[in-house]
């Protein structure tokens, strides 16, 4: 006998029904997931903060600062070099909201 499923949303997606806290929310996902992709290649790569960062020309200490959910301000080339330094590529998508002209 299969138990009834419970149809209450759960309190993220009440929350995320909200535009202003789903805007936040999907901002903070992003930076938090750069970073976790980061960590991540350069760990798969076996390697560490300082030899990335002597890969790419910079310090470990800016690499952890990359690999910090909380840092927001990535440039494009830095990313980039960051990425190749740990046998990765990135591949950035941009995507219409479906919402016609920006506000």
């Amino acid at each position: 006998m299969k138990k009834a499923q419970n149809k209450e949303k759960s309190w993220v997606e009440k929350k995320l029904t909200d535009t202003k806290f789903r805007k936040g929310f999907q901002d903070e996902y992003a930076k938090l997931s750069i970073g976790e992709q980061l960590a991540a290649l350069r760990l798969n790569a076996d390697m560490t903060q300082a030899q990335v960062a002597k890969k790419v020309g910079t310090t470990a200490s800016a690499i952890s600062r990359y690999e910090n959910a909380e840092y927001d301000r990535y440039e494009l080339q830095t990313l980039r070099k960051i990425v190749e330094a740990c046998g990765g590529k990135i591949d950035i998508v941009v995507v219409p909201t479906g919402k016609g002209k920006a506000a």
